[in-house]
């Protein structure tokens, strides 16, 4: 992979648009990413990473990557060129991100994260040449993932570098090294496998164990299937289920003997049931006839007391069918009455509706009068519509009248308000001038209070030091009458010594010795000690006390000196002001300088409020006309309607009479012309049914006579309710059919043969029957029974031979699998190295790793140091995991192994280095062995000494081959001087700036 080109806005420290050109950094090989701490040189990286994967490296939100010094309107993005894989490609992406809503006033909006990837088919200076790959976030980043071949973990550690991390990893313990190599290397499916065999190997035993345990249950079903017929000492145990087979078949063999003589015991059984059900059954037939025989000689008895009655009633049934057919005419005569009187009684509740000059009259009367009424509403019908018209013109003379009085209150509201303007204009346009003249005071009083605070500061300082400088004069004084006091205490001493000499000279006298003085060996009147003869020793003590003093005198004087020309600098900074009134003249700059912001701050809402007022005016001045002229619209209207209001109520009170309105007066004449018709159609309803009636009065009278009756009322006098002869009728007719059946009955010939033989007995039969039931039972119980046995002990040792068949198999497999599972576990003395699967994978990656770390490690160290791999277990953890894991620096000057945290600081970078860029090259290979053209390299160079950082620089000019870039990213004086192709990221107030530097430019 190669960088082209990268450009970050508002992203990061970076307040604006800012290039990166990788193509004129990258032309010498190696370039330095320059700058103070803080400034943004890791943020390039971070914006490389964000242009590929959509994220920073590390843990840091993408919400956050929008710079805080980037004005509101300006939308992070980044778009980053680079050639991958053969292909030119370009992607453009912005973060999540919040920016003011342009539909509210106030409030924000959220843009979602977007990504935009192009390819470039044509030439370099054709626009064209971009086109489209994708515009999807999730579809650009497996785009990119599978061009490059690098997850972003990988890209992370491969091509950027973190020096950091890597000094970490070196000296990391087992555990942490395993993490960071199972995300580079997606080992994980080596533990997946693991997993897998230990599951399948619990799983395979499971199956073992399901098989050996149904085989036995088994064996006991058989055992207990086999009944009475089964030894349980012959059962074999469950140690060697393949003997259960031989004993289950020789127990199926004694089921079929069994099976067959219990069928031939219920055969025998059967054919003596048959012959007694046959004894019973003709037994109870000749019972039943011979009752049969009893019961209808007692019918035929009751029969004969019952006809006694019959003559009566068949002449009562006689008379009362030949009045049956007159009930209908007597019934619709009834009926007719009825009709009549209710006709009756409806048409004079109807006539009490009617005025007094129709309540008697005629049909043809009432008639006249109905069609003069309907007249009259069509008449009234055709003036709804001027009434209706009436009604509108009101409504909106109405209307008229209130749109005539708003148009009247917003021309005053509007003249009352253009009253106000020229004030408020005057006002506000005052405001608006005080404020502007307040933000122009604002950096000038920004420099009064620097000014002050420097001055209050040093003032504060000008009291301390006087106050110090009193005390240091007053100790200066004190320490000079002290040192006065101890030279002439010393000297003192001194002369009184000198005094007493003789006699310490004569003190030190011995005879036979030369005195030191005269030089005789003789002493005759040796000088006596005085008292108080000072001695060498108070001498040199009284001259150490003097030089102390002086000493400490000396230092007075210099610190009241020091302090003396340090007040003075105090005194002229901040003058003879006392601090307690520049501090109050720093609170008043800052009160007039917090003022003079907020009046600044409410510039913009005043200007805008100003602008508003005045449009506000131009409105209110449109306002006024308009309403003057909707006025005089609604006042002329509302005259033309009035007059046409006037004109149509002539004609609609005519029409009205006493009703309120029109639809009234068509109520009241639609009323009477229904009554007038409810009276026509009464009288009629009664004058038919006066005729009906009439006639059937006249057809009963006729009928009953045909009929034989004298009158109609003796014919309904016999007549009878249909139920009750219906009644009579069905019991003679009952009668007549039971008297012929119980004749039929008497004269059957079986009988008569029946009533002729003694009298049956079923119950001796019956017990005979039950006897032979019972034996039946029995046998077929037990045959049943054998055929059960047989049949579940042939299922039984089918089922057993299956499960044997399939233990062998099983029993293998799980030998296999269970051997497998604990070689990759590491649970068996197999596994020599006791590692786990997914532990040997990494500690062959890590030894890689080493190994191509060591190429470059020799050359950075002068051939002293290598990296060693080992497999020691980590101490106090499970080994299995963590064994294999060790990395440890090999000495080649001494020939001694020790710990990688026993390296220095400079030593370490080195080491780091090497790992970081031997992982390179194998996670490279691992992904696809794909050329990886740009490097960065994260700080860490300032550890170096001189001879270690020209290795180094030595090892990263060989990375240069084969076309690869190196960029350093360091604040390290030294590498600006040994780089020429730089970019310098400067830190400001406002953000950082980016700037190539070439080797003039140093």
């Amino acid at each position: 992979m190669y960088l082209h080109h990268l450009t970050v806005q508002a992203f990061g420290p970076f307040a604006h648009t800012e290039d990166v050109d990788f193509d004129a950094l990258t032309s010498a090989g190696l370039f330095l990413l320059r700058g103070d701490t803080g400034a943004g040189k890791t943020s390039i990286l971070d914006a490389v990473c964000f242009a590929l994967y959509g994220t920073v490296p590390g843990i840091r939100p993408t919400h956050r990557l929008r710079s805080d010094h980037a004005p509101v309107g300006t939308r992070t993005q980044v778009v980053l060129e680079f050639t991958a894989a053969g292909r030119r490609l370009r992607i453009t992406r912005t973060p999540k991100q919040t920016y003011p809503s342009t539909r509210a006033k106030s409030g924000t909006a959220t843009a979602e994260a977007t990504a935009q990837l192009h390819e470039r088919t044509g030439t370099a200076d054709d626009s064209t040449a971009w086109e489209p790959v994708c515009a999807k976030p999730e579809e650009a980043g497996r785009e990119i993932e599978a061009v490059l071949g690098l997850s972003k973990e990988q890209f992370c550690q491969v091509v950027l570098l973190p020096q950091g991390d890597f000094a970490k990893f070196l000296r990391a313990d087992a555990k942490d090294r395993a993490s960071l190599l199972r995300r580079l290397f997606d080992t994980g499916r080596f533990q997946e496998l693991q997993n897998w065999l230990i599951t399948r190997a619990k799983a395979t035993k499971k199956e073992l164990d399901e098989v050996a345990t149904a085989v036995q249950q088994l064996s006991e079903r058989i055992d207990q299937a086999a009944g009475p017929s089964s030894d349980p000492s012959a059962r074999p145990d469950a140690e060697h289920p393949a003997d259960a087979l031989s004993w289950a078949q020789e127990l199926l063999t004694h089921a079929h003997t069994a099976q067959a003589t219990a069928r031939a015991d219920e055969d025998r059984s059967d054919t003596a049931h048959q012959a007694a059900k046959q004894d019973h059954q003709d037994a109870v037939d000749l019972e039943t006839r011979q009752h049969q025989h009893r019961q209808a000689l007692a019918r035929r008895a009751a029969l004969h007391h019952k006809a006694a009655d019959h003559p009566r009633l068949r002449k009562q049934l006689e008379m009362g069918l030949r009045a049956e057919p007159l009930r209908p005419l007597l019934d619709g005569l009834e009926r007719s009455a009825l009709v009549l009187q209710k006709a009756q009684k409806a048409e004079e509740d109807v006539r009490t509706l009617l005025d007094d000059a129709h309540a008697c009259a005629e049909i043809p009367q009432l008639q006249l009068a109905l069609e003069q009424h309907h007249a009259e509403g069509g008449r009234l019908q055709g003036l709804l519509p001027d009434e209706q018209r009436h009604a509108q013109l009101g409504i909106q003379i109405k209307v008229l009248s209130q749109k005539e009085e708003q148009a009247q209150a917003d021309r005053d509201d509007a003249a009352q308000w253009l009253q106000t303007w020229p004030v408020l204009e005057a006002e506000h346009t005052s405001r608006v001038e005080a404020m502007s003249r307040a933000a122009d005071q604002v950096p000038q009083l920004e420099r009064d209070i620097q000014s002050l605070d420097k001055q209050h500061t040093a003032a504060r300082t000008r009291d301390s030091l006087a106050t110090q400088l009193a005390a240091a004069e007053e100790t200066e004084t004190k320490r000079e009458s002290a040192a006065l006091n101890a030279k002439r205490d010393w000297l003192d001493l001194r002369e009184r010594r000198l005094d007493g000499m003789a006699g310490e000279l004569a003190a030190e006298l011995t005879d036979g010795q030369a005195c030191s003085v005269c030089g005789s060996s003789v002493h005759p009147a040796p000088a006596q000690l005085r008292l108080d003869q000072p001695t060498r020793e108070d001498e040199e003590e009284a001259r150490a006390v003097h030089e102390q003093a002086e000493v400490a005198h000396s230092q007075a004087s210099r610190t009241r000196s020091d302090l003396a020309e340090q007040h003075a600098q105090a005194l002229g900074a901040a003058g003879p002001t006392p601090p307690d009134q520049l501090q109050l003249l720093l609170q008043n700059a800052r009160a007039a300088h917090q003022s003079a912001c907020e009046q600044a701050g409410k510039l913009p809402s005043a200007q805008e409020e100003l602008t508003r007022l005045r449009h506000e005016c131009d409105t209110r001045t449109q306002q006024q006309q308009e309403a003057q002229s909707r006025l005089t619209e609604c006042q002329t209207r509302q005259k033309a309607l009035a007059q046409q209001q006037d004109t149509i109520a002539l004609t609609l009170d005519a029409a009205r009479g006493s009703a309120a309105t029109i639809s009234d007066r068509m109520t009241e004449v639609t009323q009477a012309a229904e009554h007038l018709a409810r009276a026509i159609g009464a009288a009629q309803t009664t004058a038919t049914a006066v005729d009906r009636h009439r006639d059937a009065r006249t057809t009963a009278d006729d009928a009953a006579l045909d009929a034989g009756f004298s009158t109609r009322e003796e014919a309904a006098a016999l007549l009878q309710p249909a139920a009750l002869l219906q009644q009579w009728s069905e019991e003679l007719q009952q009668w007549d059919q039971d008297n012929a059946v119980v004749t039929d009955t008497l004269t059957t010939p079986a009988l008569l043969e029946a009533a002729a033989q003694p009298p049956a007995d079923p119950q001796a039969t019956s017990d005979a029957l039950q006897q032979a039931e019972a034996h039946v039972k029995n046998t077929a119980g037990a045959s049943q029974q054998a055929n059960d046995r047989t049949t579940a002990l042939t299922s039984l040792v089918a089922d057993l031979e299956s499960h044997l068949t399939d233990l062998e198999p099983l029993q293998a497999r799980y030998a296999l699998v269970d051997r497998l599972a604990g070689i990759a576990s590491a649970t068996i003395a197999s596994n020599t190295r006791s590692m786990e699967l997914e532990a040997y994978v990494l500690a062959a990656r890590l030894e890689e790793i080493a190994d191509a770390a060591n190429i470059r490690l020799q050359a950075m160290s002068s051939d002293r140091y290598l990296l060693v791999h080992s497999d020691e277990k980590d101490a106090g953890r499970r080994g299995r995991l963590k064994a294999g894991l060790g990395l440890r620096i090999l000495d080649t000057w001494t020939g001694t192994a020790r710990e990688t945290s026993t390296l220095s600081g400079g030593e370490t970078f080195t080491a780091s280095l090497a790992l970081a860029l031997g992982l390179a090259d194998v996670v490279t290979h691992e992904a696809g062995g794909r050329s990886l053209g740009t490097l960065f390299i994260d700080e860490g160079f300032g550890s170096l000494d001189e001879q270690n950082l020209q290795d180094v620089m030595d090892v990263l000019d060989q990375l240069r081959a084969g076309n690869r870039a190196v960029g350093i990213v360091s604040h390290v004086a030294e590498l600006s001087r040994r780089i020429p192709s730089q970019l310098s990221v400067m830190k400001h107030r406002n953000g950082s700036t980016l700037r190539p530097l070439v080797s003039a430019d140093l």
